[in-house]
C-alpha cells in the first residue's frame, strides 16, 4: 500500500500542473480541477498498478495500457469538464500521462 500511495501521489504531482495549464482561464472554483484530476487517477491508477506489479507485463504491453489509460482519462475529463472541448481534454490527458509514464521509465532506468 505504501508503494502504491507513493506512486499515486507522484502521478498527481506530475499530472496536475499539466491539467491546470490545459484548463487555464476556464471558470470554475479553484478546487474543482484538482478533484477532477484525483477522480481521473482513481479511475485508472489502482488497477494499472495492481496489474503492473502482479502480472509483470512486457514493456510494450505497458505502453499499450498507458495509451488506453490516456484515452479513458481524456474522455472522462471531457465528460467532467465539457468546456475544455474533446480535443483539448484528450491532448491534456496525452501530455499528463506521457509525462508520468516517461518519468516512470526514467526513474526505472536510474534504479536499474
Amino acid at each position: 500500500m505504501t508503494l502504491w500511495l507513493g506512486l499515486f501521489l507522484w502521478t498527481l504531482v506530475l499530472e496536475l500542473p499539466i491539467y491546470e495549464f490545459a484548463a487555464a482561464r476556464r471558470s470554475s472554483p479553484w478546487w474543482h480541477l484538482p478533484l477532477v484530476v484525483l477522480a481521473l487517477n482513481l479511475l485508472t491508477h489502482p488497477l494499472f498498478t495492481w496489474w503492473h506489479y502482479e502480472a509483470a507485463p512486457a514493456r510494450d504491453a505497458v505502453f499499450v495500457a498507458e495509451l488506453w489509460i490516456t484515452l479513458a482519462e481524456g474522455l472522462a475529463l471531457f465528460a467532467l469538464r465539457r468546456e475544455l472541448g474533446l480535443g483539448r481534454a484528450l491532448l491534456a490527458s496525452f501530455a499528463a500521462n506521457g509525462v508520468s509514464y516517461g518519468s516512470g521509465l526514467f526513474v526505472g532506468w536510474l534504479l536499474a
